[in-house]
């Protein structure tokens, strides 16, 4: 039986983030690192008052927010698994909506608060803004900026082949909409249908959208076989 070649697969998100993600992909498939954002802390940013619950919708929230160095256990909210368990790490005492964001808004509604949503500059749903509405007191806190970067001359090379493309967000994927308008052999595979919903299905080879929105779905979602082809596990048609 003849081997095929790793397939490739484009990871556009934060440098760290897809690096850490290449980790876990099996050699049937070959990581094509392309940013397609970088993330940029912002100035000033100050610990958060002890009786402040967080809400994290990124990783990047969780990397970029100072955390108070003597509050060990403050309470955090967190969009999903591997933010919950950077949360902890941080020192958080850290609950996952194993979701979305509006995971962690429906989570935020059943608590007290006061709430601190730290976000990026770019961010979906409102969650501050509807905590108001139903009475909670919470702010926002732009903790980094997310700058958006050019497709790779490698990710570009792969695209003009039979290709993977796993996108993350809404943000990503409307850069690399833009960045590749066409890519008839690439099959996108999206975290969300908000994520979907940012593309053109009829100018790549598909948009498939993941029943769960989380990293381990994703991966499961983009497993081939020796034969090169996908496995039908974890996902959707979107």
């Amino acid at each position: 039986m003849v081997r095929q070649p790793p397939l490739p697969v484009l990871l556009t998100r934060p440098r760290a983030q897809a690096e850490a993600f290449a980790a876990t992909l099996p050699d049937t498939l070959a990581p094509v690192i392309t940013p397609l954002l970088r993330i940029e802390t912002r100035d000033g940013l100050m610990p958060p008052p002890p009786e402040v619950t967080l809400i994290f919708t990124s990783a990047n929230g969780v990397a970029r927010y100072p955390a108070a160095p003597d509050r060990a256990g403050q309470r955090a909210l967190c969009v999903g698994a591997r933010t919950a368990e950077l949360a902890r790490a941080a020192g958080y005492d850290a609950q996952s909506a194993e979701g979305t964001a509006e995971d962690v808004l429906a989570l935020a509604l059943t608590q007290p608060g006061p709430f601190l949503h730290i976000r990026g500059a770019h961010a979906r749903g409102e969650i501050a803004a509807r905590l108001r509405a139903a009475g909670k007191d919470a702010q926002d806190c732009i903790a980094y900026d997310q700058l958006p970067c050019p497709l790779t001359d490698a990710a570009r090379a792969a695209l003009t082949g039979p290709c993977l493309v796993p996108l993350f967000s809404p943000r990503t994927a409307a850069i690399f909409a833009a960045e590749c308008p066409a890519a008839p052999d690439a099959q996108i595979v999206a975290m969300s249908t908000a994520v979907a919903s940012a593309l053109d299905g009829s100018a790549y080879a598909g948009v498939e959208t993941l029943k769960t929105p989380t990293a381990a779905a994703m991966r499961a979602a983009l497993l081939v076989d020796g034969a090169g082809n996908r496995l039908e596990t974890g996902r959707s048609s979107g």
